[in-house]
């Protein structure tokens, strides 16, 4: 705790309190006098009450900090009771001594600093004024040991609590990051084998396939380390992989998009939505040669919700035995775990007419990462 006070701000603020409480016990003290002696209107008795008082318990503040430094230097715990229990009495004793020479000093002082001269005074022995004072002081010196041992506790408490979430945040990065870069390389092997099965075709097709793929990663390489940005830039993403699937398979793939102009800032996470929609185009033209993708959002009650529609075959099993089949789905169910832990939903339900709807739903949050124009 001494360490942690060599803050000046906090140094500042620890020695008003103590002050500030002195000064409270010492009118109090006062005020118990006066209202016990109501009788007495000699104002030359206040007077000396009140310097009494005041000087005893102001005393104190110069000896805190000792007691501070030394229950920080020696503990009391367990494993050395039979020798800390005696240090600390006789640091008591040292206590208790400096502040009776303390109160003495700085009476005289001030009596003679105002020529206060009050028949009544007489300080008395040191023998016996010493052990009647330290009476006092022996539980003013624990109360102290147990203020700093409870300031301790809750510091550590906090310090603990603000590396674990330190760590838990640590290591929710490094688990998204691990699951980012699992995503890349799949989405990437993928296009080179679409590529790759064009190429000798549809030279042209190759080409802007190559193009629109060249655009994509330069924004992923952009994007290094970073979990979320703005919808509308995660929406030219998706307007690049729609440029891929378009050369690839030409009109039989169509992507509607329907935003919310009030969500385009809205923070999502990166990458969010290629393998969702590969997902809906792949098995849709495997069902009926021709994907038709609707891509729509809004923000509703303080949520941004994003809805993906699609005409493929829909769904027969659950999100959970889903997640265990691809690899799409399960890495987007466990980013947004990681990114919002339970304040999410991740739903899938069957269209009447055929096909399936995806939605998500996280908080709507605005973006807070400031996109270069060219990212």
């Amino acid at each position: 705790m001494f360490k942690y006070l060599l803050n000046k701000k906090r140094l500042f603020i620890f020695f008003l309190i103590v002050f500030l409480y002195y000064t409270m016990v010492g009118l109090g003290n006062f005020v118990y006098f006066v209202q016990g002696r109501l009788s007495i209107t000699d104002p030359e008795t206040l007077k000396f009450v009140f310097i009494m008082d005041m000087t005893g318990v102001y005393s104190h503040i110069f000896l805190v900090p000792f007691i501070i430094w030394f229950v920080d230097k020696y503990p009391i715990n367990r494993k050395n009771l039979s020798t800390h229990i005696p240090l600390h009495i006789l640091a008591s004793i040292f206590y208790g001594i400096s502040h009776t020479m303390l109160m003495y000093l700085s009476r005289q002082a001030i009596f003679w600093i105002i020529s206060f001269h009050y028949e009544g005074y007489d300080y008395g022995n040191p023998i016996y004024r010493i052990p009647m004072e330290y009476t006092h002081q022996f539980f003013a010196y624990w109360f102290w040991y147990g203020v700093v041992q409870v300031i301790n506790f809750i510091r550590k408490n906090h310090k603990q609590q603000l590396k674990t979430a330190q760590l838990e945040e640590q290591l929710t990065k490094v688990r998204l990051e691990a699951l980012q870069t699992q995503l890349n390389p799949h989405f990437l092997f993928n296009t080179l084998n679409m590529i790759s099965s064009v190429m000798y075709k549809d030279i042209k097709a190759a080409d802007t396939m190559i193009a629109s793929l060249s655009d994509l990663l330069r924004i992923t390489l952009n994007k290094k380390n970073q979990q979320e940005h703005a919808l509308e830039k995660e929406l030219e993403l998706v307007q690049y992989y729609s440029e891929i699937m378009k050369a690839r398979f030409r009109d039989n793939v169509n992507i509607e998009m329907k935003i919310d102009q009030k969500t385009l800032k809205a923070a999502v996470p990166f990458f969010i939505l290629q393998p969702l929609i590969e997902n809906s185009i792949k098995y849709s033209m495997a069902r009926v040669k021709k994907a038709e993708i609707k891509l729509g959002s809004q923000k509703t009650n303080g949520r941004l919700k994003i809805v993906i529609e699609d005409n493929g075959p829909g769904v027969s099993i659950s999100l959970e035995q889903l997640m265990q089949k691809g690899f799409g789905l399960s890495n987007t169910v466990k980013r947004l775990r990681n990114l919002y832990e339970s304040d999410f939903d991740f739903n899938l339900e069957n269209l009447n007419e055929g096909g399936l709807r995806l939605t998500i739903e996280i908080p709507f949050q605005i973006s807070k990462k400031k996109e270069k124009p060219n990212e």
